[in-house]
């Protein structure tokens, strides 16, 4: 059996359209060789067993008009430059005028290349250039989107750079300085250089629909593109941080010959090209990167039953559809973008219509180690686009994941499972009777009876091709939690790929493990509150007198409406010994007394749509209290969590009579100055102290969510036990109350950037 190492790249494995995205591209530049000290640069790396996968790049995405090599000291002083002039054929190597011995021997240097870039080389040669000039040193390419086409001021080329790594060995996962002369005499430096272009590139394929028919070409029409928000500046070597790259932005006109589309009567594909840009956490509307496109088109009016009237040519019809799911354009990457369009666009590009429903991929090159044997010598793979994915609100995936093998694949589902209220993985099994998946569970003592909940249909389908899509099928969870499918694909020569599969409900809730409490006014002299952490004034509980409006701070274990508590043991069923911490006078660490078993677990709820009952906003904030405005009692936000067990209010202790109107000052305050910690995965302690009350609407998800006492919930515990409970405005009514009295639950708003 032989072993050859191959670059695959997974779209020209999957896309014959998608050309010229790969990392290692041959440069076709050619010099004399080596005289014995001689410095060589390889940007063929022909030494390597390396193959350009089936599609190769041609035209503008591999051409080079010129190279600028740089080479710096490690401290970023500039010692050498030339300018290499391009070729269209050659060795593929570079033999530099400079000498190795002219460099100090074995110290090492930055070896930069530069290829295709638009400033003059003197900026290069300017004696205070250095390194940190070439990081700061930025490109501008106004028509970057139509690269390698006959457009008046398009560019023909594409920036790229590399950094020198010695021949011979692999590219290091983070460069590094070389040695350029290594004190031997007549000992050529042979180094390798990997070009990578400095631009991401876009291909849009846009799908007639059933009622659509695109004709046979877009000449004599109004067909065009561009790029809304194109990024159009970039840094000539990429910037440590993606974020760092900030890119110039600018709309460009249409695009309005239908010679710049391949256009079929099927299918019509725009590709176009853009610098790195990032726009996660940015306005889409000034920020998002999107492509316009004209597509005249005959369309047929039609609704669920066929078509309601006559076809009709329409000349303007306008879309617009984002480039990046991610939010974001890499250098050097290829992205995908597909659509299918099957309702008129806007008549005017100021009005387009956005286009859903699409499916998108990120290809990059991979090194794969592929065994090449048997009588056909076939290379044997298998390679999914994409080993993790996601699923929002809905049953049916058939785009996202997509293979190349070299055989015929098959699925196998491995495990399906969620995360319940308590954090324990719950299986979902295969029913053999029925064949859907659900929870098993056995009631009736003496004479079991075996019943299912959380049952679903959940299937995985591969095409019938050595290549194509992976169509998941999985039913929308209904009991508020993520759903986890883990399954493999397999192909004929026993190539085994794992998948996991994450699918979200429209409303859903996890959960945290919570370790203690404490208030943050719990401290006196100390400028710092008592936590289980930290001694302070031992400060450990609060008091309220009613008569005068003023609280009282105990350091015993045993006074307050509300003492600080710890998570001290957790149990296997993800219940906790929930106890009251306190410090003794002369003691430095904590001492505890038991208080319940419980679930110290704090709750997030996260939801995506308004309803008739509360509308979905981030509610207002009025000098530091959620407003008990009777606008803001109705919203609900998106993202929030709910205090743990840890947050228990003692209702018959303290000086409070909770069911009183004063009694919404006191609970505003201590949730304004309630904390509780959790540990990280890495169990570092996080300090979460910005709780507030949460509205009526609020309280009442909560309510719905958590079930009845003797209503198991799969997603929420029961929370909210009292008869009432305090929003930011008024008492609430719980309807699935078992205990009397008035009561409070904080919760703060959790918002994070996915």
């Amino acid at each position: 059996m032989k072993q050859l190492l191959y670059h695959i790249v997974f779209c020209c494995l999957t896309l014959l359209c998608l050309t010229a995205c790969d990392k290692n591209d041959t440069l076709p530049v050619s010099g004399p060789e080596g005289d014995g000290n001689s410095i060589i640069l390889d940007l063929a790396s022909t030494s390597l067993p390396v193959t350009q996968a089936t599609v190769d790049a041609t035209g503008s995405e591999i051409a080079v008009d010129h190279l600028d090599v740089l080479i710096f000291r490690e401290d970023g002083t500039k010692e050498w430059h030339e300018r290499v002039n391009g070729s269209t054929g050659g060795s593929g190597k570079i033999t530099l005028s400079a000498q190795r011995s002219g460099f100090t021997a074995r110290e090492g240097y930055w070896v930069y290349l530069i290829a295709n870039s638009t400033a003059d080389a003197g900026v290069f040669e300017a004696e205070t250039f250095n390194l940190a000039g070439l990081k700061g040193l930025m490109q501008e390419d106004e028509r970057i989107h139509v690269t390698g086409l006959d457009v008046t001021g398009a560019p023909q080329t594409f920036l790229m750079d590399g950094i020198a790594y010695p021949k011979g060995t692999d590219e290091p996962a983070t460069a590094a300085p070389v040695v350029l002369n290594n004190g031997r005499e007549a000992d050529d430096t042979e180094l390798q250089v990997v070009l990578r272009r400095a631009a991401a590139k876009i291909v849009v394929k846009i799908n007639k629909g059933k009622y659509v028919e695109f004709g046979d070409t877009p000449v004599g029409h109004e067909a065009g593109y561009y790029l809304r928000n194109m990024p159009y500046t970039t840094s000539v070597v990429p910037p440590e941080h993606m974020d760092e790259d900030h890119a110039g932005l600018r709309t460009p006109d249409l695009l309005g010959s239908g010679n710049y589309f391949n256009w079929t009567s099927n299918v019509i594909t725009v590709t176009a090209y853009a610098y790195a840009h990032v726009w996660e956490n940015a306005s889409t509307l000034e920020k998002e990167t999107r492509l316009i496109v004209n597509i005249p088109m005959t369309y047929t009016p039609h609704d669920e039953t066929g078509p309601t009237g006559d076809a009709q040519f329409l000349e303007s019809s306008y879309y617009q559809i984002p480039v990046s799911a991610s939010k974001e354009l890499k250098r050097n990457t290829c992205y995908k973008v597909e659509v299918t369009v099957n309702a008129p666009g806007g008549s005017n590009p100021s009005k387009p219509v956005e286009l859903t429903e699409i499916a998108y991929s990120v290809y990059d090159w991979e090194k794969e180690l592929i065994n090449v044997g048997g009588e056909e010598d076939r290379p044997a793979y298998l390679t999914l686009n994409r080993y993790e994915m996601e699923m929002h609100n809905t049953q049916d995936d058939y785009a996202t994941l997509q293979f190349a093998s070299s055989s015929e694949v098959t699925s196998n589902i491995k495990e399906v499972y969620y995360i319940d209220k308590f954090g324990q993985k719950k299986i979902l099994e295969r029913n053999p009777e029925t064949g859907r998946y659900g929870e098993k569970y056995t009631t009736g003592g003496w004479w079991p009876t075996t019943h299912w909940k959380n049952t679903c249909d959940i299937k995985v389908t591969p095409d019938e091709n050595i290549n194509g899509n992976i169509h998941v099928h999985s039913t929308v969870p209904e009991n508020n939690t993520i759903r986890y499918i883990e399954f493999e694909i397999t192909n004929n020569e026993g190539i085994t790929r794992p998948v996991k599969v994450i699918q979200y409900p429209l409303e859903y809730i996890t959960n945290i493990q919570s370790w203690y409490s404490y208030r943050d006014d719990f401290k006196n002299g100390d400028s710092k509150p008592t936590t289980y952490e930290y001694k302070g004034d031992r400060i450990v509980g609060v008091s309220y007198n009613s008569r005068n409006g003023n609280y009282s701070y105990h350091t015993s274990r045993g006074n307050g409406f509300w003492r600080s508590k710890v998570a001290s043991r957790h149990n296997n069923d993800g219940s906790s010994e929930i106890d009251y911490y306190y410090y003794g006078n002369y003691a430095n660490r904590p001492s505890t007394s038991s208080a319940e078993t419980g679930n110290a677990r704090m709750y997030h709820v996260r939801i995506t749509a308004s309803s008739g009952d509360y509308t979905l906003g981030r509610p207002r904030i009025t000098n530091g209290y959620t407003d008990p405005g009777a606008d803001n009692a109705r919203l609900v936000s998106p993202s929030f969590m709910i205090a743990s067990r840890l947050g228990f209010v003692n209702t018959s202790e303290g000086g409070v009579s909770w069911g009183q109107e004063y009694a919404l000052e006191v609970a505003r305050k201590h949730c304004n100055e309630y904390v509780e910690v959790y540990k990280d995965e890495q169990g570092k302690p996080v300090v979460l102290d910005d709780w507030r009350l949460p509205t009526t609407a609020e309280l009442e998800i909560i309510m719905k969510y958590q079930g009845t006492k003797n209503e198991d919930a799969d997603a929420i515990d029961y929370l909210l036990n009292a008869d009432y409970y305090w929003s930011a405005s008024e008492r609430v009514r719980n309807s699935k109350g078992s205990s009397s009295g008035t009561s409070i639950r904080c919760i703060r708003d959790n918002f994070d950037k996915k």
